[in-house]
Formats: C-alpha cells, sequence, structure tokens
C-alpha cells in the first residue's frame, strides 16, 4: 500500500545549493544564515522545523556546535585574563601602552559575552519548535530577536578573536623585535589573502 502521507520536507532540497541564489548579496545572505542561524532562511528553518526527523537532527547540531562554542569562549577568557594580569617578561611585545590592554579587554569581554549568550541558547533550542519559529516569520521584531538569539554566541566569539588578535599584533608591534614584526605582518597577510581566495572561491 503507498503511503500517502507527505512530509513538510518533501519539496526541500536535501542538499541546498547557494549556487541558486539570484545574485551573490543573497548567497551572501544565505551562507550567513547557514553559518550563524544553522539554515538558509527563517523559512526553510520552519520547515525543518516540522519535520519529526530533521529538526532534532538540527537542534543537535545547534546545541553541539554552541557548546563547543561557549568551550573556545571559556579558553580565550582564561588566556586574556592572563596577557592582562601578567607582566610581559621580555621585549618582544610591549602591554604597557593602552592599546594591547584594551583590545585584550574588549576580547575578554566579547568572550564573556559568548558564553552567556550561549547558555541561554542551550536553553533555548531545549525547548523551541515550530510555532516558535513560525511566530517569528510573522512579526520583525520576532524574527529579529530569534536571528540575534542564534548567532550571537557565534558572532561575539568572532569578534573577540578579532580583538584579541588585534590587540596581540599592537604589543608585537610596540615592541623592539624588528623580525618578529615583520614575521607577524607576513603571517597576518597571508591570512588575508586566504580568505580573499575562499570569499572568491565560495562567490
Amino acid at each position: 500500500m503507498a503511503d500517502d502521507s507527505k512530509s513538510p520536507m518533501a519539496d526541500v532540497p536535501i542538499e541546498f545549493n547557494r549556487r541558486d541564489a539570484p545574485s551573490a548579496v543573497a548567497r551572501l545572505q544565505q551562507s550567513a544564515f547557514l553559518i550563524l542561524v544553522g539554515a538558509p532562511s527563517l523559512e526553510l528553518l520552519h520547515q525543518i522545523s516540522e519535520n519529526k526527523e530533521r529538526w532534532p537532527q538540527l537542534k543537535q547540531l545547534l546545541t553541539d556546535r554552541t557548546t563547543n562554542v561557549t568551550v573556545v569562549g571559556a579558553l580565550l577568557v582564561a588566556s586574556c585574563a592572563s596577557f592582562i594580569t601578567t607582566p610581559p617578561p621580555t621585549d618582544i611585545s610591549s602591554w604597557h601602552p593602552q592599546f594591547p590592554y584594551v583590545c585584550m579587554l574588549g576580547a575578554y569581554g566579547c568572550a564573556m559575552l559568548s558564553i552567556v549568550f550561549g547558555f541561554i541558547q542551550i536553553l533555548f533550542l531545549g525547548i523551541i519548535g515550530p510555532g516558535d519559529i513560525k511566530a517569528a516569520q510573522t512579526s520583525t521584531s520576532k524574527s529579529v530577536a530569534l536571528f540575534m538569539l542564534l548567532m550571537m554566541p557565534l558572532a561575539l566569539l568572532l569578534l573577540s578573536a578579532c580583538c584579541a588578535g588585534v590587540g596581540y599584533m599592537g604589543a608585537i608591534w610596540l615592541g623592539n623585535v624588528l623580525w618578529l614584526k615583520v614575521f607577524m605582518s607576513a603571517g597576518y597577510a597571508v591570512l588575508l589573502l586566504i580568505l580573499f581566495l575562499i570569499m572568491a572561491a565560495l562567490y
């Protein structure tokens, strides 16, 4: 006997293809949603939430990712605290000026917020359901709140890492070792080149 039941995901492709987007801006938006929220749009997220098989898998994936983010955030908090409270033992880097301290304090604060939002998100993922996502689709304020809640742990962790990198780079440049300044500058240039190549390959 044929099964007349139709899955809510029957019309949704198994593998999402960003290349089907009409423009590079749309691909960038869908990629940001995939990275930060776990689905390319709230509409597809709602469809996934109505599927009894894929929704628990997505919730578990988001929970595991948020747990990893909070663990990395905790490590970053400890690293920033040690840099802030420990005087530099050598002249390789200089922590006496305010700039490195301000950057490290910013990284510390963002990492702490990432941990807090991650804990809240784990609790939220335990109770969220299709009705909550459907309500977010009909209300701009709820849509923004849902998106912010899902994206904040990872976004704050990335911001914290950037602040820490800038602070450490500033401390190196304020030090007295020329070859290390050149080495670090070359390393950052290679990193930016790799990021540019990744963006060019994806878009």
